[in-house]
């Protein structure tokens, strides 16, 4: 590793290889090229990264495998978040004296002064960013929102500055941060990508690297997660948020600021307790970074404006007096017990499964059983045992699909009407399934919606 943290410019300074030709990784050899540089570029499937490379800047350029690589030859990998930071060619190359970073290092560290209000966690991250954005805009500040949302942080390089940055940070970026954000919210933490990361432990370590690399910046934790708060018990100065701490909200539904109230959750779209904390999160967040809360005005007209984001709990409508529910981005059992608890008192189905990453299913399997009435429960491939195991001692159907069309057509079978069909997988997307977007298109096809 270098002493000196490296920003943009210091990379391109030296000889860099870019590895993952995804969205990220294609901006920055866009950068590259603007200032003269041709880095080694690399991809696990070299064909499809140099299309996308053509498509996005034209001409033909080499890509190579990973095993075609002279690591040697190199002195700094700028690694896309999907590649893994523990496969062994990383380890061998940093071994060998190659410095790995990502384009959210160089990023953090070239806007170590900026305003930016960062926010992590295992689930609930989109939409506190989202939500934080929107409400910053309703108060008149010029906002950009970025990162892991699907906007990579190297486009922001040549614009204008905005009065805020609000930026999406996974466990995938986080585990090269060299430098903490200004401000970070942290809305929850439970096992997830125990693959990627090779154990939990190893998870919790990259996702907090994004708050204790240091300098010690200003911290909003979620007091609704006890994962979360024991974490960083260190931090005192942590400010709590949802249901107990300086952003809360009360019986009477009203998320209050230092005890003053600002806007009755009530009228948020989305479904969901933790949707109400989420809120709270980007509340505190805005009040980290900007020194007071928002207006009442400008939380409520982010508040009424918003629908929520597609695959995260993300109502798609009624048909035949079925409500279906996408919540195709619920990759681990966390994510999908905290979507069930938000339909109690409702007749539900829950689809489920995906890749099996050896995650304890023990929180899905436990709201389950809270729920009443009693949950009905379709498994899916490829790996449906051990789940169909675990959920058969809390729901009395459970039923096996060979894919999202004959499990919504099982889910039908058994959901009265009034009842709620939810989409929450619980385990990530099986290699060759496209994603979770892809997943939440098969599922709006199957349930009679666009997808759109």
């Amino acid at each position: 590793m270098t002493s000196a943290p490296l920003t943009l410019e210091s990379v391109l300074a030296r000889r860099a290889a870019v590895w993952g030709l995804g969205a990220e990784g294609v901006a920055f050899v866009e950068l590259a090229a603007a200032r003269g540089v041709e880095p080694v570029l690399v991809d696990d499937a070299p064909e499809a990264g140099a299309a996308r490379l053509a498509e996005a800047l034209g001409g033909g350029r080499a890509v190579l495998s990973p095993g075609a690589v002279d690591w040697s030859t190199v002195d700094v990998i700028v690694r896309a978040p999907g590649v893994g930071r523990y496969r062994e060619e990383l380890v061998a190359a940093e071994a060998a004296g190659v410095t790995v970073t990502t384009a959210m290092a160089l990023w953090l560290e070239d806007h170590a002064d900026g305003p930016v209000l960062a926010v992590t966690g295992t689930k609930g991250k989109s939409t506190t960013a989202a939500l934080a954005a929107a409400i910053l805009e309703a108060d008149g500040r010029r906002v950009q929102l970025i990162g892991n949302i699907g906007v990579p942080v190297l486009e922001t390089y040549g614009r204008p500055r905005p009065d805020a940055y609000v930026v999406e940070i996974s466990s995938y970026q986080a585990a090269d941060v060299t430098r903490s954000p200004g401000v970070v919210v942290l809305t929850s933490l439970a096992p997830d990508h125990l693959d990627w990361h090779g154990g939990v432990e190893a998870y919790y370590r990259d996702k907090l690297r994004l708050v204790e690399a240091g300098p010690p910046g200003r911290l909003a934790v979620s007091a609704g997660n006890d994962e979360a708060l024991a974490r960083t018990a260190d931090r005192p100065d942590r400010l709590l948020f949802g249901p107990v701490g300086r952003v809360q909200v009360g019986g009477d539904g009203w998320l209050t600021v230092d005890g003053v109230r600002l806007v009755d959750t009530s009228r948020l779209q989305v479904p969901g307790r933790h949707n109400v904390w989420n809120l709270c999160g980007a509340v505190a967040g805005i009040l980290l970074l900007t020194g007071s809360p928002p207006s009442a005005d400008a939380a409520g007209e982010a508040v009424d404006g918003f629908a929520g984001l597609a695959s995260r709990c993300h109502v798609l409508g009624t048909r035949a007096d079925i409500t279906y529910v996408d919540d195709a981005l619920a990759s681990n059992p966390f994510a999908s017990a905290t979507s069930v608890e938000s339909f109690a008192g409702r007749p539900l189905t829950v689809i489920v499964g995906g890749a099996d990453r050896g995650v304890d299913p023990g929180p899905l399997r436990d709201a389950l059983a809270a729920h009443r009435p009693a949950v009905a429960v379709v498994v899916l491939p490829p790996d449906p045992e051990r789940l169909a195991s675990a959920l058969a001692a809390v729901s009395s159907v459970v039923r096996s699909a060979e894919g999202l069309d004959g499990a919504v057509a099982e889910a039908r079978e058994v959901t009265p009407p009034g009842g709620v069909i939810l989409f929450s997988p619980g385990a990530p997307t099986p290699e060759g399934g496209g994603g979770y977007t892809a997943r939440s298109r098969q599922f709006a096809a199957a349930a009679g919606f666009d997808g759109g």
